[in-house]
């Protein structure tokens, strides 16, 4: 239960390179420093960039921060190449599925999963058991009262694997038990006195129609603190100086997520491209998913993605002044260039390469984000023309707020980031964008639990509001009539035409009212039908993207309307 209590509090955040202070006193941040983070040589020691950023603050306010003075330290990470385990279930799409879904929404990056019904022969999955070389492995497993010899079959298999953690061999391997508990003593007797640290918690699937995931992530948590990171150079300290364990990062920025949507009652999407993953996060009618394509990102992972999705699909995105051959050696230059220096010719092969991670994310994500598989429901007509019998939960129709974070974002401009976020993902309807420029969710998502309503209010305040985007979904022809606006308050109308991106300047604080008539396409209603919106305008006001969904168009200009038209002040 979380506590709504204003105190004092600095708020460590560890990514592989920097290390990230926030001092909040009062329910207002006032102090923010960062640092080179020092986990790896010559320093080895991640409190050495902990207490670099601390005085940086400490000087500034010319005051000494303590613990003793009521401040209270709380530390998430993903340093150390973050949490990296293995999933076993019975069956893939079932126990397995809950249980992927479990670990990723605690942060972690699987390397692989395992189950009854896989293809491989137990020999081939005891190898790759035993290569495997995980921080943690998650066992699920039929429902409370279901399966027992499948599950035993799977534990078996594990047994003999033995398996090595990646770090320390001499240390137990956290092995989490989430499946049937009504055989919770049988796995116990073929796995807890072989050499792995077991932990029985509750079912993730007690029911065929039913997931139970926070007992299982409660203790991924609490594994990562005691058998993982606590081995990591400096760590050790750093825990006698917090109040809280450790958490992983990227199970803090779902937490934030998951919060602010629940707060503003609505379905948020949000992508977050690094060096070297790319992470989706999304919240549907309450239901929180996050996925994460490992190996897809902007230094190493570069060259991943160009052999996922192909050079014409970069090349789509760039002008015809690009040369392939060129395009490649400068993508491989990139693979070990700092973000930051890139010339302009780089930051357009950077904003083609995002484009299509996101899309490669997105894509993943839609397999995680399901409603639960096995589930037998009872099917109306209506529902026979629905093809997919799992459909996911993503509907860009439904989505009302986008979030673009990450290295992805830091080197490109608000209008090159805003491209990107309309190309890869293609929103519907009405939706707003933002940016989280400063990656503030992890770090404000490990307040939520001590005070969330100054984490929501601090959160909402680091987003960058980019603007509204009106976009229908269908297809005319080039050059046709798509929608009309009609500005209720003003008095004004203004027609777009099919294949445009338009940006609207509007009044920079309050709302619009506006009527959106749609020429045959759907932007929420149906097909040709008109919505009545207010709408809000954020830094570059309203962006209208008549390119029709599924969009073919790649290579646009963005026209700007003239202020005076809509008011803006100027």
């Amino acid at each position: 239960m979380s506590s709504n209590k204003r105190g004092n509090y600095l708020l460590v955040d560890i990514t592989h390179n920097d290390t990230k202070v926030i001092l909040i006193e009062e329910n207002k941040i006032t102090g923010k420093s960062r640092s080179p983070t020092t986990v790896d040589e010559p320093t080895l020691d991640v409190t050495v960039g902990v207490q670099d950023a601390i005085k940086q603050i400490e000087n500034e306010k010319n005051t000494k921060l303590a613990t003793e003075n009521g401040v209270k330290l709380l530390c998430s990470s993903s340093a150390s190449g973050g949490l990296h385990m293995i999933i076993t279930g019975v069956i893939s799409n079932i126990s397995g599925e809950s249980a992927q879904r479990a670990a990723l929404g605690a942060g972690a990056l699987l390397i692989d999963t395992f189950s009854k019904d896989d293809k491989r022969p137990p020999y081939k999955k005891i190898a790759a058991m035993r290569q495997s070389k995980p921080d943690i492995l998650l066992m699920s497993g039929g429902t409370d009262g279901g399966a027992t010899s499948q599950v035993l079959e799977m534990a078996d298999v594990i047994k003999r694997s033995d398996i090595k953690p990646r770090y320390g061999k001499e240390y137990s391997l956290p092995l989490i038990y989430a499946g049937n508990v009504s055989i919770q003593d049988q796995v116990y007797g073929v796995l807890g006195e072989n050499g792995y640290a077991l932990k029985m918690v509750e079912n993730v699937r007690p029911l065929i129609n039913r997931e139970n995931l926070g007992p299982a992530r409660e203790s991924i948590y609490d594994a990562y603190m005691e058998h993982v990171i606590i081995h990591s150079p400096g760590y050790q300290k750093l825990a006698e100086w917090t109040d809280e364990r450790i958490v992983p990062s990227q199970a803090m920025v779902g937490k934030m997520l998951y919060e602010y949507a629940q707060q503003q009652g609505l379905n948020l999407l949000a992508v977050d491209i690094g060096g070297d993953t790319t992470d989706v996060y999304s919240v549907y009618n309450g239901v929180f998913n996050r996925s994460l394509n490992a190996g897809i990102g902007l230094t190493y992972g570069i060259g991943n993605i160009v052999k996922e999705t192909g050079i014409d699909n970069i090349l789509r995105w760039l002008s015809s002044s690009f040369e392939e051959r060129s395009v490649r050696n400068i993508i491989g230059n990139m693979m070990i260039k700092p973000h930051e220096n890139l010339t302009p010719e780089e930051r357009s092969i950077q904003a083609a390469i995002v484009r299509e991670a996101i899309k490669l994310g997105v894509t993943g994500h839609k397999m995680i984000a399901q409603r639960l598989k096995g589930v037998v429901t009872e099917r109306t007509l209506g529902d026979m023309f629905e093809q997919a019998l799992e459909p996911t939960l993503l509907n860009m129709m439904k989505t009302q707020l986008v979030i673009g974070k990450g290295d992805a974002f830091k080197s490109q401009t608000v209008e090159d980031s805003t491209l990107i976020l309309l190309d890869s993902l293609q929103p519907e309807g009405v939706t707003e964008l933002y940016l989280d420029p400063e990656n503030m969710a992890a770090p404000l998502g490990n307040l939520v639990s001590h005070d969330r309503l100054t984490a929501l209010e601090l959160y909402a305040d680091s987003l960058e509001f980019i603007g509204t985007c009106i976009a229908p979904r269908g297809e005319l022809k080039t050059g046709q009539e798509a929608l009309r606006l009609d500005f209720t308050d003003a008095g004004v109308s203004h027609v777009f035409n099919y294949g445009e991106i338009t940006v609207v300047p509007l009044k920079s604080t309050g709302s619009v009212e506006v009527q959106i008539v749609p020429n045959r396409l759907d932007v929420g209603a149906g097909r040709g039908k008109p919505v009545n919106r207010s709408i809000r305008s954020g830094k570059l006001g309203l962006i209208v993207d008549t390119r029709g969904r599924p969009m073919t168009m790649y290579r646009q200009t963005v026209k700007l309307l003239p202020f005076e038209v809509f008011g803006r002040d100027a």
